[in-house]
């Protein structure tokens, strides 16, 4: 079940950044100053890479977890 953790993890990482992408939407009708833009560069502009690069590591993780489960399920049936 670890992998199914891992993988609803994933899952609610990517709906977060959604959400926060869609709130930075409605803020940017009120707010569009020099600062925003700043901010926007500095913070939010490297969460999509990273988030996408975590989702991945994410799911590789899970696949891991899954062939240990089944080599040690496998192994304990030999004995």
């Amino acid at each position: 079940m670890a992998n199914a953790k891992v993988l609803a993890g994933a899952t609610r990482l990517k709906q977060t950044i959604r959400i926060l992408n869609d709130h930075w939407l409605l803020a940017e009708e009120s707010w569009s100053d020099v600062v925003r833009r700043r901010f926007e560069d500095a913070h939010l502009a490297p969460l999509s890479p990273a988030v996408d690069a975590a989702v991945v590591g994410m799911q590789k993780l899970a696949e891991v977890l899954d062939q240990v489960r089944r080599d040690c399920s496998d192994r304990s049936e030999l004995s």
